[in-house]
């Protein structure tokens, strides 16, 4: 039997998904901007480790699942990865491609058609390797996170604080290798902790009066946010989860990953219900998908052509215009079917 949705989640979700939108267009167009900065900061400290978070909370136990059930989630989040990824370094390569043919000026090339194509070969070939592309590696550490909690030994997933205190360590120490980008490794294992976190809460497991310590939570966040972004200007090269820090970067990782527990967990806690909230939320798949193909190739394009302002008003505003975009997509019955193909049923059951 099918479990009700919980229409808080969903909201919580669709109020993240905004949030995401917004630090993309930050980051893509201006992030150099103090206030902007400021406000990237803020939302990165929080926004995927929440949502990594509610990944996890919503995540069927191994009990309550056939190993049957749990690849056949694995395959379909796989095929939608290998889509995104086919479909992201196509149109990637594409936008440089023109944005190259229209800014190369030398007149000496002889066969400019051939140089584009030679352009776009590469590029393309170059954005193939870089498996997964972009915003896709959530995707792809969302199959290792379900399949390193569904063989996780009994006798460690049973014992909640050890298994945590593990994810911790391993969560501090992931940034003193070299894994990069290289196939979500390194993001898989520095966020494992909230995708526990969030598993752990819903099976009942962690202490509810701790989980629900707003007062706690928001005197830490008040208290560790000025000093990551005071003392430690550069701190989004550890917060990216995929950047290498060496042992003098360990103060300042553990820092970020105090502050995103508890400005998680007081969002997570504060968030109520919002009927207007919920339709994003329930499409939340969607909007993560197709939002960074408008900012990266549209958007971006219009803002460099027009010369649009890229002050904080203006940055809400494009987020609103992007988030209106993909409302109208999601009534399109293709952009449901790319997520999902297939050729005998639709695909708009992919939600979520």
């Amino acid at each position: 039997m099918m479990m009700a949705r919980d229409n808080r989640i969903d909201s919580l979700k669709g109020l993240l998904i905004i949030l995401v939108v917004l630090g993309h267009v930050i980051t893509t167009l201006d992030n150099n901007n103090i206030i902007n900065h400021a406000v990237m900061g803020v939302i990165y400290v929080f926004h995927m480790p929440l949502f990594i978070l509610i990944s996890g909370y919503l995540t069927k136990s191994p009990a309550q699942q056939t190993p049957r059930e749990m690849w056949r989630g694995v395959k379909s989040i796989f095929i939608t990865l290998v889509v995104f990824h086919l479909l992201s370094s196509i149109l990637s390569s594409t936008a440089s491609t023109l944005a190259w043919a229209v800014a190369c000026t030398d007149p000496s090339t002889p066969e400019p058609t051939e140089a584009w194509t030679s352009y776009f070969g590469a590029h393309c070939f170059k954005a193939l390797k870089n498996f997964p592309y972009g915003i896709l590696w959530y995707l792809m550490s969302l199959i290792y996170w379900r399949v390193m909690l569904y063989y996780t030994p009994q006798s460690l997933l049973k014992r909640p604080a050890l298994y945590l205190v593990i994810a911790i360590v391993v969560s501090l120490l992931c940034g003193l290798t070299h894994l990069g980008k290289l196939l979500s490794l390194q993001r898989t294992l520095n966020f494992y902790l909230f995708f526990l976190l969030g598993y752990y809460y819903r099976q009942g497991a962690l202490n509810s009066r701790w989980w629900h310590a707003n007062i706690l939570h928001g005197a830490t966040a008040v208290v560790l946010l000025p000093l990551i972004f005071v003392l430690y200007p550069h701190c989004g090269n550890v917060m990216n989860g995929a950047d290498h820090y060496d042992l003098v970067g360990l103060p300042q990782k553990a820092l970020i990953l105090t502050c995103s527990v508890a400005m998680s967990l007081l969002v997570f806690n504060l968030v109520r219900d919002f009927k207007w909230l919920r339709p994003v939320g329930r499409d939340s798949l969607f909007y993560y998908l197709y939002h960074f193909y408008l900012i990266s190739i549209i958007l971006e394009t219009l803002v460099m052509i027009f010369h649009w302002p890229t002050t904080l008003p203006f940055i809400l505003l494009y987020t609103a215009a992007v988030m209106g975009v993909l409302a109208l997509m999601t009534k399109v019955p293709l952009f449901w079917w790319l997520m999902r193909p297939s050729f005998g049923s639709r695909a708009k059951d992919s939600k979520g």
